[in-house]
């Protein structure tokens, strides 16, 4: 049996989609290595999967960061983005809803966000370190250490603005009018 999806959802899944591009596209920072650059999409990545769940957050978080890395040049990246943001807004929406009903809503929004830029950070160390040398030879070991700082900057910022995005956005009660 397929479960039918609701007009909603689509909607809002398309639109999470278009913030994380924007968000990522248009504070896009050139990186010390070619194509790569750091941005803040990871806000919304974040925001989106805590606010509406794992799902809503993998779609996000893979498909808009990877246009935006398709549309700003850096191709090569795309497919390692998808997994990457993917996997980001996966674990922050599934710590949300694995631990937020058991504890506080506080301790809930800062361990998704700081596991959710962990992943971030590792997945890109990972990827520039021992895929992307299979594509492109400015690439390895010395490339991922040298765009660690950067991704901890990223992952860091993000995750404390989408805390407090999150946070004053659940208060308002946009949670409960978007599910």
């Amino acid at each position: 049996m397929v479960k039918s999806v609701s007009l909603k959802k689509v909607v809002i899944n398309g639109l999470m989609i278009a913030f994380v591009f924007l968000a990522t596209y248009f504070t896009h920072i050139p990186g010390p290595i070619y194509p790569g650059y750091i941005n803040f999409g990871d806000i919304v990545i974040m925001v989106s999967a805590m606010l509406l769940g794992r799902k809503t957050g993998f779609i996000a978080g893979a498909v808009g960061s990877s246009i935006a890395d398709i549309t700003s040049g850096g191709l090569i990246f795309a497919p390692i983005t998808f997994v990457v943001k993917g996997l980001e807004g996966y674990s922050a929406g599934i710590i949300t809803e694995a631990f937020q009903k058991r504890s506080r809503k506080e301790l809930c929004r800062i361990t998704a966000v700081v596991v959710s830029a962990a992943v971030m950070v590792a997945g890109y160390f990972t990827a520039e370190w021992l895929v992307l040398p299979l594509i492109d030879r400015n690439f390895g070991y010395v490339a991922a250490i040298t765009e660690l700082p950067l991704n901890l900057v990223q992952g860091g910022v993000s995750a404390a603005a989408a805390y407090i995005l999150a946070a004053i956005l659940e208060r308002v009660g946009i949670k409960e009018a978007l599910n």
